[in-house]
């Protein structure tokens, strides 16, 4: 695992999602049900933005940018993950709710890497009908029980984990507790690709696309 020294402090930008850095997919005024892109530690809005292009036409893709600076990107909650302390996360989390509450067309879901991914867990695990489903590629869920995981377990959503056998973020217990977790409370699919460190290749891609197609045709 990841030594909690490597890490260095994240600064609260402000406690809403800033809609001029939101990158769309389509125009707002779009009708398609959208999918949120919620990015990783240090990274930004334009990342898995450029995931858009290979996934369904289904669906309007909106990617986020997180509220806390971290060195010269975002995140969305402080690292190392303090289990005793939800509190980050739950200002993003409010931060995505209150953002999606504004919106005309309804969100679907969303597609997390890494911290991205614990966001888009933490969604359903505050409101287990705040999403239809989520993609978490390389995420884990937060480290601790949460007041509203035995409804998320009653719902199960669908879910796709996607992540690497040689990511150097999970050892064994992470990667045991992860798939328990999200077998538990979700309607899982997994796509473990050995030989990937921390991120996406080609065939997640293909696995998120099919993913997300299958979502489509259900709806």
């Amino acid at each position: 695992m990841t030594q909690p020294s490597q890490y260095g402090p994240v600064e609260l930008i402000a406690p809403r999602i800033d809609e001029d850095a939101v990158v769309r997919s389509e125009p707002a005024g779009s009708d398609k049900p959208l999918v949120l892109l919620l990015h990783g530690l240090g990274s930004h809005e334009d990342d898995l933005a450029g995931l858009v292009p290979f996934l369904p036409s289904d669906f309007s893709y909106v990617s986020l940018r997180g509220i806390y600076r971290y060195v010269q990107g975002y995140a969305w909650f402080e690292m190392p993950v303090d289990p005793a302390d939800t509190a980050s996360v739950d200002a993003s989390a409010a931060a995505v709710e209150e953002w999606i509450a504004h919106q005309r067309a309804a969100v679907a879901g969303a597609i997390g890497f890494s911290q991205g991914g614990l966001l888009a867990l933490h969604l359903l695990r505050r409101d287990p009908h705040a999403l239809d489903f989520v993609v978490n590629l390389s995420g884990q869920p937060f480290p601790a029980p949460m007041p509203g995981d035995a409804a998320l377990a009653a719902v199960r959503p669908p879910a796709l984990w996607g992540h690497g056998g040689l990511d150097p973020l999970f050892d064994a217990e992470s990667e045991d507790r992860t798939r328990q977790f999200m077998s538990a409370h979700l309607r899982l699919e997994e796509e473990r690709r050995p030989y990937l460190g921390h991120a996406v290749d080609e065939v997640e891609l293909q696995a998120i696309a099919a993913f997300l197609q299958r979502q489509a045709g259900a709806s």
